[in-house]
């Protein structure tokens, strides 16, 4: 694998990754968005050898990414001819978006009220529109009254305030709504800041009345919730919290590079097996701001984490192996484009024919289950396949010593290693209990479920990963949807929709395992056996 790299941003972070990745001989490219970007940052790494290894492309247009990990191809469109570029691996670190929130306490930015960035800034270099700000006696910072604390902003505004106390003698108030300083630091800091003579208003039941007259001077109107006394303070200067979202860059990034985003729409979605610098895409990293509000220690952590990462990618990269999607175009696909849609890795590419591409494909069968034509298997060892692990159930009519046949499918990343957990604790377990291991919850079609019950299952369980802990991101969502479908036909059919069962479990709830499938095995014995087994 070569070992190109592109980082999409401009950005401390990705001045550090760059530098970083080329002191090990590896060549970069820094895309930096044409109306925002500044490649003066990455000035001082055009020296010596780095600079036959160093890229800045301005980007003032679209672009395009085709490909998969060790192999993105992009084009870059913009005022001149389209930029072509090949790539093993891609980084986004881009910066963050700054949002005054001086609609949200109902005043305007004025000499007398300015955002957190414009007092940080001068304070710290003595330039900007903040120049008030050390005229003044008493700084009041308004933070977290209509919404939680950040604790990105909870450190800048406690660190404005320590050095206004300490080094310019000037009186500090913070107004703060449920001050949270559980980040690392963060209560030695509020410490530091009270011992320096800051006064911290809190507030949990109201937030004060802030008015501002045309001249910007504002007023705040308070109850003490300790003594229950109404005050009024009117600062010299009042400074404004800010909101945190991603850049537009970014945001734009993710859906080009088709990279789940969080709640929050920072470009990486909220789930544990992308801590902490991956995304759902092999070989697309996101580091800094791009993937959440952070401290400036958790964006040095993210810096070294990036950098480790690409050059682990170069030394190793993905080999190909059995367990991937295989199309057959032979008389079954019809082009639907299903497979596309639904892949969590975006392994599926779109060339003169739809393709897999093998390296980045993770097996996880979502595809096969969803393919309406049934045109893709996953490429196993015979026998390997879901369909073969399903085990056959000798049928009986003897209702009079009656052990439940149960066939559990479960997900190999959390329920097989519950059940394997609640073996080893030593827990009993159901005597008719079959465990059909799956790489993925998303790949149970209603097909395996239906044959499970075709095969003599008294019982079937789907056991997943819990909502937000899926590494295929979206399996579990499908497989709930699956037993949904079928828990609802079942009745139609004249058949006990108990029979069928979903549940969530991490590999660490050996307990919660044994609990459940015991439960479930209660459940049939009531039923009694199924009705497909004595036809």
């Amino acid at each position: 694998m070569d070992a190109k790299t592109l980082i999409l941003g401009c950005s401390r972070d990705a001045r550090e990754i760059a530098e970083e990745l080329l002191e090990k001989d590896g060549e970069v490219i820094v895309a930096i968005p044409g109306s925002t970007g500044d490649a003066g940052l990455f000035d001082d790494l055009n020296t010596g050898k780095k600079v036959a290894k160093l890229e800045i492309l301005p980007v003032t247009g679209s672009f395009s990414c085709r490909g998969s990990v060790g192999q993105f191809s992009l084009t870059f469109s913009g005022s001149g001819n389209p930029v072509t570029r090949t790539v093993s691996s891609i980084v986004i670190a881009d910066e963050v978006e700054r949002k005054p929130n001086f609609s949200i306490y109902g005043v305007a930015a004025s000499s007398g009220v300015v955002s957190l960035s414009q007092a940080y800034e001068f304070i710290e270099s003595g330039s900007g529109p903040a120049k008030k700000i050390l005229s003044g006696k008493r700084i009041a910072f308004l933070m977290g009254l209509a919404e939680d604390n950040n604790p990105v902003i909870t450190e800048e505004v406690m660190r404005c305030a320590l050095k206004l106390q300490q080094e310019f003698n000037r009186q500090t108030y913070i107004f703060t709504g449920n001050l949270k300083v559980a980040g690392n630091g963060l209560e030695a800091l509020y410490r530091q800041t009270k011992k320096a003579g800051t006064v911290y208003m809190k507030f949990t039941e109201t937030i004060p009345d802030i008015q501002a007259d045309k001249d910007g001077n504002v007023t705040i109107t308070y109850v003490d919730e300790i003594i229950r006394e109404t005050f009024k303070l009117n600062p010299d200067v009042t400074v404004i919290d800010e909101a945190l979202h991603p850049s537009a860059f970014s945001r734009g990034l993710s859906n080009k590079l088709e990279i789940d985003t969080g709640p929050d729409g920072f470009v990486q979605s909220d789930n544990v097996h992308r801590a902490t610098v991956f995304t759902n895409r092999k070989g697309i990293f996101v580091s800094g701001f791009s993937r959440s509000a952070q401290t400036e220690e958790e964006r040095q952590a993210d810096i070294g984490n990036t950098a480790l990462s690409v050059l682990n990618l170069y030394k190793n990269p993905p080999e190909e192996q059995t367990g991937k999607a295989e199309i057959n175009f032979t008389g079954h696909c019809v082009r639907c484009l299903t497979c596309f849609r639904v892949c969590p890795y975006g392994a599926i590419s779109l060339n003169s024919k739809i393709s897999v591409d093998t390296q980045a494909c993770e097996g996880c069968g979502i595809c096969v289950a969803e393919c309406p034509r049934f045109a893709i298997k996953i490429n196993t060892p015979v026998g390997g396949a879901i369909s073969d692990k399903i085990p056959s159930t000798k049928k009986t009519t003897d209702t009079g010593d009656f052990k439940p046949s149960i066939t559990a499918f479960c997900c190999s990343r959390s329920a097989k290693g519950a059940g394997d957990l609640a073996s080893c604790m030593g827990y009993s377990l159901p005597a008719g209990l079959k465990i059909v291991e799956v790489p993925c919850a998303g790949s149970i079609s209603l097909e395996h479920l239906f044959s499970a019950f075709s095969k003599g299952a008294d019982g079937v369980l789907v056991l997943t990963c819990h909502k937000g802990n899926c590494h295929s991101e979206y399996g579990n969502i499908y497989a709930h949807q699956r037993v949904d479908q079928i828990s609802d036909l079942l009745p139609q059919l004249g058949f006990e929709p108990e029979r069928l069962a979903y549940k969530t479990l991490a590999s660490n709830m050996g307990t919660e395992f044994a609990e459940t499938v015991n439960a479930f095995e209660n459940a049939i014995l009531d039923l009694g056996p199924s009705r497909v087994k004595e036809v």
